[in-house]
């Protein structure tokens, strides 16, 4: 349940992150962490296995291995919303990260996506409007030009347009780079079927 404190652990040289009762082991990609991330925990939890079966003990690896550890288990509190519990591999002793305070994120959000998403909002929504003038004028332009010929033609092409290339780049309006520019070729097209009936008026 999302909220509740896991703990993270190695075990056969894999990560982890056990529940609060200790009975079920849910695997990295089980809380949808971050590709980046399940593998830099599975790259840690191997060292940690191989520093572990080493004799003796390299005191030094141990300490970075634990601040490696306490790294990950940051990164895994502030993608899935959770607090972590970590076990220090020299020591035994367990550390607690935090969930993040008054914020819950969705699992696998990234967090820096998302500061960087709104720092290039102002652009993205420039990128849009610039975009959808555009397309909203060629297809007007096109369309008038074919409803002099046929006016069935101009709707016909501006029916292919609407049905089928504006759906398709709107599924790209989750994707932080590419959603502006979904955002003004959807903007572009209904601007175009608005104006296009006022000038046939005009």
């Amino acid at each position: 349940m999302v909220g509740e404190t896991v703990e993270l652990r190695v075990a056969r040289g894999r990560p982890l992150f056990v529940e609060g009762d200790g009975l079920l082991g849910l695997k990295p990609e089980h809380l949808g962490l971050s590709p980046t991330l399940c593998a830099a925990l599975y790259e840690w939890a191997e060292v940690v296995e191989r520093i572990g079966r080493g004799d003796p003990r390299d005191e030094r690896a141990l300490r970075a291995a634990a601040r490696r550890g306490r790294l990950l288990a940051g990164r895994t509190a502030a993608e899935c919303g959770r607090a972590v519990r970590h076990l220090d591999p020299l020591t035994g002793e367990p550390s607690t990260v935090p969930e993040p305070g008054g914020q819950r994120l969705v699992a696998g959000s990234d967090p820096r996506s998302e500061a960087l998403d709104r720092t290039a909002r102002p652009t993205g929504v420039a990128v849009s409007v610039l975009l959808a003038v555009l397309i909203a004028l060629v297809l007007v332009v096109v369309s008038l030009g074919l409803a002099d010929v046929n006016p069935l033609l101009g709707v016909v092409v501006n029916l292919a347009v609407a049905g089928g290339f504006a759906p398709s780049v709107w599924l790209g309006r989750a994707v932080p780079t590419w959603r502006w520019v979904a955002f003004g070729v959807v903007l572009g097209v209904a601007a175009s079927w608005v104006i296009l009936p006022l000038s046939l008026l005009g």
